[in-house]
């Protein structure tokens, strides 16, 4: 206990010390986030409510990020902010800009914000370092204007890039320099910018109280290399459920490409009691890659997609909401999730990463050391239910069902960080990817049945994705929400990357 007091102390330091930070709290339904303006989540210490992400009565996360690595000619690189895991690589601002400038701060809107009004009018100064709006007039340039007078918004007319019923938005930068990098300390910046937009949905929108989304726009600046090879990105997070982190435990659930933490013992926790919830970190898009031969055919034979030459197969899409709609990019495809992966803090064996290598297998689905995790002689969890632990599959953690106790189970309570990975792709000079993630919280009658109910969740919010976050999709009345809860889904087994799968399910 000792041992961690002293970390977090030491990285809250040192976030302290190191970049000119604005924070805003994402006060909404049942969720209470607090974000900054360098790409962390939660633990982020805004008054009055402190640090921490929290549902309800009590925590549900102590901290958010992310993981980004790859290859910059033949030199492997990582970097990101996992502030629990001392990973704090990231400034505010665009790359080579000065992270003290004003204007890189949180931007806000809500739905709920007079048009054209003030919120409306200081997006400008968003746009001015890189976010992106609604072009109305089609002009390029972002004019927030009621052009007839009516005094309502027109579909003529700019407006801020809003999702939601609360939009915020910010950039980043890796711009913190190798020698005052706390872990990876060799690794020098990328030239890597993110801007990041989280957003979500007032108490109107029953399945998605318990929901945030957050998506990132990752762009190469081309300032130390016009090509980044092999990228891998994390979405990472060191989930606390209630006042007992140690008492955590860690699951995955492939149906909706998510890792959850959760308890699984009522009274585990003072926080929450006797049915504390369960966290899910679901990814719903990824990043967009070009496949030569199975995403476009390379007429000209240089294995790069280049319009009106190469013949596209397929297109990756970008669901950017009912407003101003999907990108299409003709000769691409999304990347999937790709593994799942945990880790405990100052574990030898399956600990923080110290080093660019150990972040990267942990992003391959590897252990620390790159060896692939042989289920049935991991020591963190067993496999149970009568399953043969040689099919399951290694690249995601903790796949079977806690509910039934069957399949590959998490047995080590501990505090527990996760991540969900997607790659490779390529970051190209000038060229951004957009990924797009989102925290679930479901609670139940007791710590097991707070799974199924995030799971649920998360099914839903899959769907809403699908539809480009259409607000009519979730508009529903009292009586189709008692018909969508009568039935019961259970986590499958093995996970859909198998030859073959189970599903469990009830409905009346």
């Amino acid at each position: 206990m000792k041992i961690i007091i002293i970390l977090l102390a030491v990285s809250s330091f040192y976030l302290n010390v190191t970049f000119s930070q604005d924070g805003y709290r994402i006060n909404i339904n049942k969720l209470n986030i607090p974000i900054d303006n360098s790409g962390i989540i939660a633990h982020v210490d805004i008054p009055l409510d402190g640090w921490g992400g929290r549902f309800e009565e009590a925590l549900f996360v102590f901290s958010g990020g992310f993981f980004i690595s790859g290859f910059n000619a033949d030199t492997l690189w990582a970097c990101g902010q996992a502030t629990s895991s001392l990973v704090v690589n990231f400034f505010p601002g665009n790359v080579g800009s000065n992270q003290f400038d004003p204007r890189y701060k949180v931007y806000v809107v809500k739905k709920s914000d007079p048009e054209f009004g003030s919120s409306w009018q200081e997006w400008a100064f968003a746009v001015d370092i890189g976010a992106e709006f609604y072009d109305g007039n089609n002009d390029g340039i972002y004019t927030p204007v009621d052009l007839n007078g009516n005094g309502e918004w027109d579909i003529n007319e700019d407006r801020p890039d809003i999702i939601g019923d609360l939009t915020t938005w910010c950039v980043f930068n890796d711009g913190q320099p190798s020698a005052r990098r706390l872990r990876f300390a060799g690794v020098h910046p990328q030239g890597i910018e993110i801007q990041q937009t989280v957003f979500a949905y007032n108490l109107g929108k029953m399945y998605l109280q318990n929901a945030i989304f957050i998506r990132y726009k990752i762009f190469n600046a081309g300032n130390n290399n016009p090509v980044l090879d092999s990228v891998y990105f994390s979405v990472w997070a060191d989930g606390d459920i209630g006042d007992n982190f140690n008492s955590d435990l860690v699951g995955t659930d492939t149906l909706v490409s998510s890792i959850y933490t959760y308890k699984n013992v009522p009274d585990a926790d003072s926080g929450y009691g006797a049915n504390p919830p369960a966290f899910f970190k679901s990814f719903l898009q990824g990043p967009h890659t070009y496949i030569p031969g199975v995403t476009f055919i390379d007429n000209n034979f240089n294995g790069t997609y280049e319009d009106s030459i190469d013949t596209p197969l397929d297109s990756a899409t970008n669901f950017m909401g009912s407003i101003r709609g999907i990108q299409w990019i003709p000769g691409a495809t999304n990347l999937n999730l790709t593994s799942t992966m945990n880790y405990h803090q100052s574990d030898p064996w399956h600990g923080d990463p110290s080093h660019q290598s150990e972040a990267r297998n942990y992003m391959l689905g590897l252990n620390k050391f790159g060896e692939i995790i042989d289920p049935c002689t991991w020591q963190y969890g067993e496999v149970f239910g009568g399953i043969n632990c040689s099919e399951v599959n290694p690249y995601f953690i903790y796949s079977g069902d806690p509910t039934s106790n069957v399949g590959w189970i998490n047995t080590m309570h501990t505090n527990q960080k996760t991540i969900l990975n997607t790659g490779p792709f390529t970051l190209r000079e000038n060229e951004s990817v957009y990924i797009i993630a989102a925290y679930i919280v479901g609670r139940g009658d007791n710590p097991l049945s707070s799974i199924p109910a995030a799971s649920e969740i998360a099914a839903f919010v899959q769907q809403f994705y699908q539809s480009n976050f259409d607000d009519n999709l979730v508009d529903v009345n009292d009586d189709m929400e008692l018909v969508i809860n009568d039935y019961v889904l259970y986590q499958n087994y093995p996970n859909p990357f198998n030859p073959f799968t189970k599903i469990s399910y009830q409905i009346p």
